[in-house]
């Protein structure tokens, strides 16, 4: 499902989760500001979530 979300949510939830980064890590890897390392998980949650849904996966 990953696979499903744009590039740069990926990216950030893949660094989050994966490689254990902070969102100041995460910012200076991506070459983003907090606030938008920030967002693209926020949104790329929100997208995760909707496939789920669509799909009828819980957890």
């Amino acid at each position: 499902m990953l696979q499903s979300l744009p590039e740069d949510q990926r990216e950030v939830i893949i660094l989050r989760h994966y490689a254990d980064m902070s969102f100041k890590e995460i910012a200076a890897a991506t070459n983003c500001s907090i606030n938008t390392a920030l967002g693209r998980m926020r949104y790329g949650l929100i997208n995760l979530r909707k496939l789920m849904t669509q799909k009828q996966i819980a957890l």
